[in-house]
């Protein structure tokens, strides 16, 4: 547990609107919209994550990277810092403690040799005899650049926790995204 350092959590009560510039696509084939002429989009800003304050995990930069791999329904949601092993310390009890909401998690560790990685979990992290989870869930590294590991569909080994460990993927549960 010496490499957790930062886990962030979408804040519930504001997870329902999409902001401008984050809308979900329009369906296709809507009723009456068959003739109508294609209106061009207006450009859009690039959807930005929002932390409740600077990550001492990953630059802005890198930050910024996930935000295409995250539920765009998530992105420009504010997240709060929930738990961090500097001003919380190093107790699972207690990360599980903290995960008090039910919502989706950004958990961002660097471990004592510097590298970043994390996973977003789009369930709390809470205790469990089983694993839990949604195919949402996506372990992430940053070394040196981005890569992203996604469900396979191979099992549902999302999540499980214990006293004594966190696991987020298991057997077969990751492909690295090109």
């Amino acid at each position: 547990m010496k490499g957790l350092r930062v886990c962030y959590h979408l804040l519930t009560d504001l997870d329902e609107d999409l902001p401008p510039g984050c809308a979900e696509p329009a369906d296709e084939g809507q009723p009456g919209r068959e003739d109508a002429p294609e209106e061009p989009s207006p450009p859009q800003e690039p959807c930005k994550l929002q932390l409740s304050g600077p990550s001492s995990i990953l630059q802005d930069k890198e930050i910024q990277e996930l935000v295409p791999h995250l539920p765009l329904r998530l992105t420009q949601q504010p997240w709060s810092l929930l738990y961090c092993t500097t001003r919380d310390g190093f107790s699972l009890k207690t990360m599980y403690r903290s995960m008090n909401l039910s919502s989706p998690v950004l958990l961002l560790i660097r471990d004592t040799e510097a590298q970043a990685f994390g996973a977003f979990c789009a369930s709390t992290i809470r205790l469990s005899n089983h694993f839990y989870g949604t195919g949402e869930t996506f372990l992430f590294s940053f070394s040196p650049e981005l890569k992203v590991f996604t469900w396979t569909g191979r099992n549902s080994f999302f999540m499980k926790g214990d006293m004594d460990l966190l696991m987020i993927g298991g057997g077969r549960y990751c492909k690295e995204l090109s």
